[in-house]
């Protein structure tokens, strides 16, 4: 097990504040990092520590993780765990493990997870690709911050792992396109082995899969033209390392191209034993390295760039940051959140005004139904997010557009959401009309129950306010409500004639009375200004 220990000491680091513990099971290492964190969110290592274990050999080559491997998992963690004996980390608070692609994929993955806890106690957690986007940006967030030009420009983010790609497009700072492709390291090493193809020929078979990879993410990306590539990862870490040997870990260090290229040619040139000799790196991290900085350095030329940027974050990074609850439901990552909506919008050329006055509308009557849908304010993000994209399926056809807008969102990459959140907000978009939920539509019956009355509530919620804006041109422009005895009273300030709306609240609100047992009348509240 290789161990790295960090700068500070456990009784040094920001007075008493105590640790916290990351492991990252990933597809050719298993990682832990114990940190501290600053009140700023800012992490502060106590030590590092990997084992390899390769899990993606098994599963991209066998589907699933073989019998051995699990027994070196197991062992990796239990080291893990006495480590974190010695840190006195204890509490399931202060710890959350990961697993990513390769244990995603394995046919035999509630087998593995159940292996490693009973063995060890510690539940793992397997992330989707939303997951990992989102944790990806709060892991970079403060190179945003201390750096102007970063944010004045249009910049890829990107990760080769082991079973997959990860690409997130910021724009000023903005997620504005989140992608994961299935291209990963180790599976283009496999694909070389599975050929035994020469070493001499090993570079034009991992360029030409490589290839078809950064076509689409170029096909994907918005036409704007990209400034940067920050690409994250130890393999490009490595790469920074030899060529910039006085990088400051902290900052992001550039690395030309002709450089990385170079580079990237020699490592292609030896073998994996070879690698392993001259570089000092583990067995897997040397099958992963040489694909790796070949794909940075393919993407960086079909983008014209001149340079790289490398970063010493990792996902775990933003683990940590989660772990505190200091950035996840902060104003600037529910932000984030809504601005990748907005996008999604615009592609399906929404009605953004309508749009967006039904989200407020939403938002208002969220906060006032809280005694009686008992959801908390992730909930609201939810609802705020399925009111921004409810009309989209009208790109596809207005007829049956709340199916298509429920198609849409499901294929739908939104940042900050895991896939079972992008699932909700589909569910509440395709029921702001016509039918209620039933047992028989598929989707929603194969929810749990908690999940099933989230649905219903949400969606109770966008019915009405989409009614109130049945006109689409805006001209109730706030309201108000009470409870009295079965009646939701909605007050609408400043119209004379509600005839319109109040059709449209007959015609769409029986899904609010079924849900909260409440009629919703609409009352008229002053009179029109002179």
């Amino acid at each position: 097990m290789q161990k790295k220990t960090g700068t500070l000491a456990p009784e040094k680091c920001h007075g008493a504040a105590d640790p916290f513990a990351v492991i990252d099971i990933g597809t050719t290492s298993t990682r832990m990092t114990i940190a501290t964190i600053d009140q700023k969110g800012m992490a502060h290592p106590l030590e590092y520590l990997t084992q390899a274990v390769s899990l993606g050999k098994d599963t991209f080559t066998k589907g699933s993780i073989e019998k051995g491997t699990i027994s070196d998992c197991v062992r990796a963690l239990r080291n893990f765990r006495r480590v974190l004996e010695e840190y006195g980390i204890s509490s399931d608070d202060r710890i959350r493990a990961v697993a990513t692609t390769a244990v995603r994929e394995a046919t035999n993955r509630d087998a593995f997870l159940d292996r490693l806890y009973i063995a060890t106690g510690i539940r793992i957690e397997v992330l989707d690709d939303m997951d990992v986007a989102r944790l990806t940006f709060l892991s970079a967030r403060s190179f945003f911050e201390r750096d102007a030009a970063l944010v004045r420009g249009q910049n890829i983010m990107c990760e080769i792992g082991g079973g997959s790609t990860e690409v997130l497009v910021l724009e000023k700072g903005n997620i504005v396109a989140t992608h994961s492709f299935k291209l990963g390291a180790l599976r283009l090493r496999e694909m070389l082995e599975k050929f035994n193809a020469p070493v001499v020929r090993q570079r034009e078979l991992m360029e030409s899969e490589i290839k078809r990879t950064v076509e689409q993410i170029l096909h994907s990306i918005p036409p704007s033209h990209i400034r940067n590539i920050i690409a994250i990862g130890a393999d490009i870490r490595f790469a920074a390392s030899h060529i910039v040997p006085d990088w400051n870990i902290s900052e992001l260090a550039r690395l030309p191209l002709a450089s990385l290229d170079t580079f990237s040619h020699h490592i292609i040139g030896l073998s994996v034993n070879d690698c392993v000799k001259q570089y000092h790196l583990s067995y897997p991290d040397a099958e992963t390295v040489s694909p790796a900085l070949l794909f940075y350095t393919m993407l960086a030329k079909s983008l014209k760039l001149k340079s790289v940027l490398a970063s010493d974050i990792s996902m775990r990074h933003g683990i940590l940051i989660e772990l505190t609850k200091t950035e996840s439901g902060g104003e600037d990552f529910r932000r984030q959140i809504i601005h990748s909506a907005w996008e999604t919008a615009r592609k399906y050329k929404a009605d953004e005004k309508h749009a967006h006055h039904v989200s407020s509308l939403c938002q208002i009557l969220f906060a006032d139904l809280a005694q009686e849908h008992r959801l908390g304010p992730w909930h609201g993000m939810i609802l705020t997010v399925a009111a921004i994209l409810h009309d989209i399926g009208t790109f596809v056809s207005t007829r049956s557009h709340h199916k298509h807008s429920m198609y849409l969102i499901e294929n739908s990459e939104l940042f900050g959401l895991s896939r079972k959140d992008i699932h909700l907000v589909s569910l509440i978009a395709r029921y702001h009309r016509r039918a209620s939920p039933k047992s028989t539509h598929l989707e929603y019956a194969s929810l749990d129950r908690d999940a099933r009355l989230c649905v219903a509530k949400l969606a109770a919620i966008l019915r009405v306010a989409d009614s109130l804006d049945r006109s689409h041109n805006q001209r109730i422009s706030s309201v108000s409500s009470r409870r009295e005895r079965d009646n939701f009273i909605i007050e609408i300030p400043y119209i004379e004639d509600l005839t319109l709306e109040q059709l449209a609240v007959q015609n769409k609100c029986d899904m609010f009375e079924e849900v909260y047992g409440l009629s919703v009348l609409l009352e008229k509240k002053g009179s029109v200004p002179v």
